[in-house]
C-alpha cells in the first residue's frame, strides 16, 4: 500500500505563517515611512529596505505605492477605531447621553498622536496627490458617518423609515464638532469647558430635529 506524503513547499516559497509575517513587516515599515516622510517622498525601495525584503517582494503583494498606502490608511484607522471602542461600555441607551459620549471620544481622538500624524500626512500628500484625500474620505469619514447614522437611528427608537435624514444628522455631528474644534485649535488653545458647551449646542440641535420628527410621526 502506497502512502502519499504532503509535498514540501517549493524552494523559495514562504510558508503561510512566514508570508503573513513578511506582509506585516512591510506594512509596519510603510506606515513609519508614510507618517514620517509623507506619501510623495516615500519610495517603495525605502520601504523594502526598511522591511528587509526585496522590492520585488513588496510589489508582489502591493501593485503600487497607492495600493500599499490604502492598506496603511486602513490599518491606522482600524487601530484608532479599536482604541476608541474601548470606551463603548460607557455608552448609555439614552440618545442624548449617547451623543455626548460619542462627542467626548471624537474630541479625544483629535489629541492622539497617531491621528495628528495621519491627518498631517493626508493634508500634505493631497496637495500633490488628490487621490490620497479620497482614500481617507472613503475609509475614515464615510465609515464614521455611516456608523453614527446607524447608531442614532437605533438609539432614537423610531420605527424604521420614519426618522429624519440620519446621514445628514451624522454629517452635522461630525463636521459640526470636528470642524469647529479644528478651527478653534488653529487659532488658540480650546478649553474643555468651551468644547463641552459647543458640543451641547450641536447635540441639542440634533435631538430637537429628531424630537420634531417623532412628534409629527
Amino acid at each position: 500500500m502506497m502512502h502519499h506524503s504532503k509535498p514540501p513547499n517549493r524552494p523559495g516559497r514562504p510558508t503561510a505563517a512566514r508570508a503573513e509575517t513578511i506582509d506585516a513587516t512591510i506594512r509596519r515599515a510603510a506606515r513609519l515611512h508614510f507618517l514620517d516622510k509623507g506619501f510623495g517622498a516615500t519610495r517603495m525601495d525605502d520601504i523594502a529596505i526598511a522591511a528587509g525584503v526585496s522590492k520585488g517582494t513588496v510589489y508582489t503583494r502591493y501593485a503600487s505605492k497607492e495600493a500599499l498606502f490604502r492598506v496603511v490608511v486602513e490599518d491606522v484607522l482600524g487601530a484608532m477605531s479599536r482604541r476608541a471602542a474601548r470606551q463603548n461600555h460607557l455608552l448609555s441607551d439614552d440618545l442624548e447621553q449617547r451623543l455626548h459620549h460619542h462627542a467626548r471620544v471624537l474630541i479625544s481622538v483629535h489629541g492622539w498622536k497617531d491621528y495628528r500624524l495621519a491627518t498631517r500626512m493626508i493634508a500634505d500628500a493631497s496637495r500633490t496627490f488628490p487621490e490620497v484625500a479620497i482614500v481617507w474620505e472613503e475609509l475614515g469619514t464615510r465609515r464614521y458617518i455611516d456608523f453614527m447614522a446607524a447608531d442614532m437611528a437605533v438609539a432614537s427608537r423610531l420605527p424604521p423609515g420614519t426618522g429624519p435624514d440620519w446621514t445628514m444628522l451624522a454629517n452635522l455631528f461630525l463636521h459640526g464638532i470636528s470642524g469647529w474644534h479644528n478651527h478653534q485649535s488653529a487659532v488658540g488653545k480650546v478649553s474643555e469647558q468651551e468644547t463641552e458647551a459647543y458640543c451641547r449646542k450641536v447635540i441639542s440641535a440634533i435631538v430637537t430635529i429628531i424630537d420634531a420628527q417623532r412628534a409629527t410621526g
